[in-house]
């Protein structure tokens, strides 16, 4: 009864993970904004942390209940405002070898602001019995504190912010979009 406990408790607090920034419903402009891409998924959410003018943001893609159950079930799409596509882009599906779908969201994001991404990797439990000695191992594999991307935002510029391709290790790639 603990355990369940646990875990649902585990549950609702992940489903308090914020996924919108406050500038959600502003309207792009260049002179004073920067747009960011960023990729997530079920057992690999993105963190994005946002710093302007004394005020901390952060918010994380992937990580969500919500989030993640859709990226599982593959019924997560992207949520795009209107930033020019690249390659990672057109096919998120590169990224998906952990058995969930990855997906991106756009944000726009003040210029000047600093900007920190970080990526984890967590599995489910890998649970083996030997048969011979009747011993259950479980292993859990987890990624986290590994490259993060810390950079200030300029006016107009558009950056995507891409996942390690492998799952062995944890890291991010900042691209600047033309």
């Amino acid at each position: 009864m603990k355990k369940l406990s646990l875990a649902l408790s585990i549950l609702l607090l992940a489903g308090c993970m914020g996924t919108e920034l406050s500038t959600k419903d502003k309207t792009y402009n260049a002179s004073t904004d920067a747009r960011i891409r960023i990729f997530g998924q079920n057992g690999r959410p993105s963190t994005l942390t946002i710093e302007h003018n004394g005020n901390k943001e952060k918010i994380t893609i992937g990580g969500g209940v919500g989030q993640a159950f859709s990226s599982l079930v593959g019924a997560k799409g992207n949520e795009s405002i209107g930033m020019p596509e690249s390659v990672y882009s057109k096919d998120p599906s590169q990224f998906s070898n952990i058995g969930s779908t990855p997906f991106f969201k756009e944000f726009i994001i003040p210029a000047n602001a600093k900007v920190n991404v970080k990526n984890e990797i967590m599995s489910a439990p890998h649970i083996f019995k030997d048969v011979t000695t009747g011993k259950t191992t479980t292993t859990y594999y987890k990624c986290s504190g590994g490259k993060e991307i810390s950079f200030v935002a300029e006016a107009g510029k558009n950056y995507e912010v891409i996942p390690s391709s492998s799952t062995n290790e944890c890291g991010v790639t900042l691209n600047e979009l033309n």
